[in-house]
């Protein structure tokens, strides 16, 4: 008798002991649920949710590589016709349309001329011509000319403005005021390009459309002047 009512006793609070661990984990349950309070405080989901415009957010070293442009170089072709340059660029467009190229025309040496402007007509450019030669200027002559100038006479050629000015001021020193300078320049027959362009385009395909031309020579751009 005794021993059944042990194991009677034995057997409440086993089951007792059950039910509390049943009721515990329901409790656990309900509190990881949030019903018992804002249980998400510090978690990440809701760290997430109260971040101002979370989507905006970007990874600063990779925004930075990202805004960098590519390298551009620049480099200066010469030895050119002007036709060349032209068939140069059109080649160019072609074969190579990331690169930009620009001609410059250069001019050819420029002259400078001494004459006395167009006289009325040949009788008194002729009467000029001799009382210049009595002066002791030998080297006159009626310039070459069939427009407006046909009755100007020519006092001498000077490669620099300044060599031409000395002679003007000789010339007025002995009497002869009306003399004048008067530049002459040939149109331009040659150019340079100014090639642009990223590094490594430029680097490959400016050696390729040079092959044909074989007087052409490369050169780094001159710098630019700041204002």
């Amino acid at each position: 008798m005794l021993a059944l009512t042990q194991g009677t006793v034995g057997m409440r609070r086993l089951r007792g002991f059950f039910i509390l661990l049943v009721l515990a984990n329901l409790l656990f349950f309900a509190w990881g649920q949030g019903y018992f309070g804002d249980t998400e405080e510090g978690r990440e989901p809701q760290r997430l949710s109260k971040q101002l415009a979370p989507e905006k957010l970007r990874v600063a070293g990779t925004l930075a590589a990202s805004a960098a442009p590519p390298a551009e170089t620049c480099r200066l072709v010469g030895g050119l016709s002007l036709e060349e340059a032209q068939r140069l660029r059109v080649q160019a467009g072609e074969k190579a349309p990331g690169l930009q190229l620009a001609i410059k025309p250069v001019d050819e040496e420029s002259s400078y001329s001494v004459l006395i402007p167009a006289l009325s007509d040949r009788q008194a450019a002729e009467k000029k011509i001799l009382e210049l030669k009595r002066l002791g200027f030998s080297d006159v002559s009626l310039a070459q000319d069939d427009g407006p100038g046909k009755f100007a006479i020519s006092l001498g050629l000077f490669k620099s403005a300044q060599a031409a000015n000395e002679y003007l001021q000789v010339l007025a020193k002995r009497g002869v005021r009306s003399a004048t300078m008067q530049a002459r320049r040939k149109p331009a027959t040659r150019a340079q390009l100014v090639v642009r362009g990223q590094s490594d385009l430029l680097v490959k395909r400016l050696p390729e459309l040079l092959a044909v031309f074989p007087s052409a020579s490369v050169a780094d751009c001159p710098a630019e002047r700041k204002p």
